[in-house]
């Protein structure tokens, strides 16, 4: 299971999948229809940041060794998350206010959309420790 996670084709599937079906969702208008489809791929997004900078630091062989690996591991893969989602909520707000209206971006969803992408990074670190 470890070696799908880190390949570099399951990573690019995941990520063109997460891609269309948010491209999907943007032209249908399916956000409207399926409350929790933003919810999951923020989800999804998560789990995709984590595996991606993973498969980065094994790839480039930046690996963490000693007694403090874990807890150093686990937070700067959550931080990267983070960071991700914050630039990620900047970019929809650009795209709505510039390009197309979504209508739904509120601080609700923003803070909904960061918690499921920090929730799918915690359940993406899971997978790969």
């Amino acid at each position: 299971m470890k070696s799908l996670l880190e390949s570099r084709v399951s990573l690019f599937i995941f990520l063109v999948f997460i891609l269309l079906i948010h491209g999907l969702a943007i032209w249908f208008k399916l956000y409207y229809l399926f409350w929790w489809l933003d919810t999951a791929l923020h989800f999804f997004g998560g789990v995709w940041i984590v595996l991606f900078f993973n498969f980065f630091i094994k790839h480039f062989g930046l690996n963490l060794t000693g007694a403090r690996a874990r807890p150093v591991f686990f937070m700067i893969f959550l931080g990267l998350t983070a960071l991700t989602g914050i630039l990620w909520e900047f970019f929809e707000f650009g795209f709505n206010r510039y390009i197309t209206h979504i209508g739904f971006l509120t601080y609700e969803d923003t803070l909904s959309d960061l918690f499921f992408d920090l929730l799918g990074g915690i359940i993406g670190l899971l997978l790969v420790l």
